[in-house]
């Protein structure tokens, strides 16, 4: 678009500007109250407010074109229009000049210190600014005596008034809210608001009997009706309602009916210019109310959905974290599984290798040396003795190499299974140890996994190690039984017992051990005092390590009743 083209485009606009005001001003001048030029019916300046506000200052000459040839119309003089012009023109300027810099005005009315700043800088103060001036110039153009000044000036800055609470915040709300959509209850809702205003309204400002009586009271009965709307239709309620209000009013007290008729026609429009301010207030405070209420349930929702989007994320992290995690434990328990699979297997095969092969050669050497023994005994050589104590150790030195090749892995664990390795082990602890030690296994308890047997009996190996350092017990129980498709192991001394506090504190290699294997199984580990002062070492660990869990039959029922007492279940 070249300068040419845009010139005449800005031109067309403030001829439109230029028409619009005075469309405004003639249909105002209709009630003039002083002469032909004042009237308390005002809507150019709710117009062009509205301009500056959505076109800028530029169409400010718009506007005072339109203002001197209304102004001029009334026949008054040119100077005087000229005067009056530039008062109208601003009135608009200063008011939005104040409430773009003050406030950070936003043309939606949508926040109550938006409507609140229309009030004071718009309605009350800029257009005060402009009564003053009109009213200066009429003074000095010889048109109102400087007596009437107050009065005139008063009723000049009613009507500017008027026009911007009533004119100004329809216009925004035309162009900066979207239309209403109804739904079929929604318009018959409208309709019912719009039809009950009509007949109250009528029935209040149409009435003669109200007129010259001053029963303003009879007024508020529209009220219900403007908060009706700014509640249910917002803005458009608000103002719709405002302006019906406004014309069903004017109309009545101009034909001298309704409350605000009185026998002044001047007074009549003072009365219902001050109304209508009045209700368009109370209207558009409303509906500011109610839009920064809906936009603070908007908000609140939109918090909470960011919130639950927020914790569904969260959550989502923290399931994924916590199937890392079971996943990575369940890998270190695999690898640790592993782990005790290959040292059992490594000392397995050191007992292997202590049991058949360093045992037969330490035997294959005793036998030589018994062969040796004989033959010098036999010649009645004094190193006859020596060779005996030579076979003597070597004897001895089987026992330790078989004894510690049993410590490192049972055979019996692998040939005979875990209940015969156990009660070696008991029987093993009698000479070994100095301690009468007793094993009782419950026919059910079948234990075939290598891991569970292996872990079982190292639990038992360790119980025995520690009774035998700490306790100073005579007596030992192993007990292996299954109830209620559990397992449970237990070794009990009665010894001197095991302090409480370390029972909870412990952190020595051998509880740890202790517990570290009871987990492996997935079971529990318990270490307490018993009945006979003693300390008993328990494991209880799922039968479902086992297998399919079984369940305590008849029999094992029979067993348990045969089964001998430990001392401290007879007492």
């Amino acid at each position: 678009m070249n300068i040419r083209e845009i010139g005449a485009s800005f031109s067309a606009r403030l001829i439109g500007v230029a028409l619009l005001y005075f469309a405004g001003a003639m249909a105002g001048l209709m009630y003039a109250v002083v002469g032909n030029t004042v009237s308390l019916v005002w809507p150019s300046s709710g117009i062009a407010l509205v301009v500056l506000l959505t076109c800028g200052y530029r169409m400010s000459f718009g506007i005072a074109l339109g203002a001197f040839l209304a102004n001029a119309w009334t026949g008054i003089p040119l100077s005087t229009a000229a005067g009056i012009a530039i008062g109208n023109t601003l009135e608009p300027v200063i008011g939005v000049f104040l409430l773009e810099r003050l406030t950070g005005f936003q043309r939606t009315l949508n926040r109550r210190r938006d409507v609140l700043a229309l009030i004071i800088l718009a309605a009350i103060l800029s257009t005060t600014i402009g009564a003053f001036a009109g009213t200066a110039s009429l003074a000095l153009g010889g048109v109102i005596s400087f007596a009437e000044y107050a009065s005139v000036a008063l009723k000049w800055w009613l009507g500017d008034m008027m026009g911007v609470l009533v004119v100004a915040p329809l216009l925004l709300v035309w162009l900066k809210h979207s239309r209403p959509i109804f739904s079929p209850l929604y318009a018959v809702e409208a309709c019912s608001l719009i039809a009950s205003l009509l007949l109250v309204s009528y029935a209040i400002f149409g009435s003669p009997e109200l007129a010259s009586h001053g029963y303003y009271p009879a007024s508020l009965a529209v009220f219900p009706f403007v908060i009706w709307g700014a509640l249910r239709f917002d803005h458009w309620g608000a103002t719709l309602v405002t302006l019906i209000v406004a014309i069903l009013a004017i109309l009545g007290t101009t034909q001298g009916t309704g409350p605000f008729a009185v026998d002044s026609p001047v007074d009549s429009l003072v009365r219902w210019c001050t109304f209508a301010n009045v209700v368009a207030v109370t209207g558009l405070l409303l509906a500011a109310s109610t839009a920064e209420q809906r936009r603070a349930q908007a908000e609140l929702k939109k918090s909470h959905d960011e919130l639950e989007h927020r914790v569904r994320e969260r959550t989502i992290a923290l399931t994924q974290s916590n199937a890392d995690m079971k996943r990575e434990m369940l890998e270190r328990r695999r690898l640790e599984t592993q782990l005790i699979r290959v040292s059992e297997a490594q000392q397995k095969t050191i007992g292997r290798e202590l049991h058949d092969g360093l045992g037969q050669h330490l035997t294959s050497i005793a036998f030589f040396g018994a062969t040796l023994h004989q033959q010098l005994n036999g010649r009645a050589l004094p190193e006859a003795d020596l060779a005996r104590r030579v076979v003597v150790l070597i004897n001895e030195a089987i026992d330790m190499t078989r004894a510690f090749a049993r410590s490192l892995y049972p055979i019996e664990l692998e040939s005979r299974g875990l209940t015969a390795a156990l009660k070696q082990l008991a029987e093993n602890a009698q000479p070994a140890q100095g301690i009468a030690c007793r094993f009782h296994a419950a026919p059910d308890a079948r234990i075939h996994d290598p891991l569970v047997a292996i872990n079982l009996y190292r639990i038992v190996q360790e119980s025995i190690n520690n009774a035998v350092k700490h306790s100073r017990a005579s007596h030992l129980w192993i007990d292996l039984t299954y109830c209620d498709g559990n397992y449970r192991l237990t070794v009990s001394d009665d010894g001197i017992g095991f302090d409480p506090t370390n029972i909870e504190t412990g952190q020595g290699m051998g509880m740890r051990n202790l517990r570290y294997r009871a987990s492996l199984l997935g079971g529990s580990f318990a270490i307490e005092r018993n009945l006979q002062g003693g300390t008993t070492v328990g494991v209880t660990y799922p039968a479902a390590m086992e297998g399919p869990q079984r369940r305590q039959s008849l029999q094992d029922r029979r067993h348990d009743s045969q089964r001998i007492p430990l001392p401290w279940e007879s007492k």
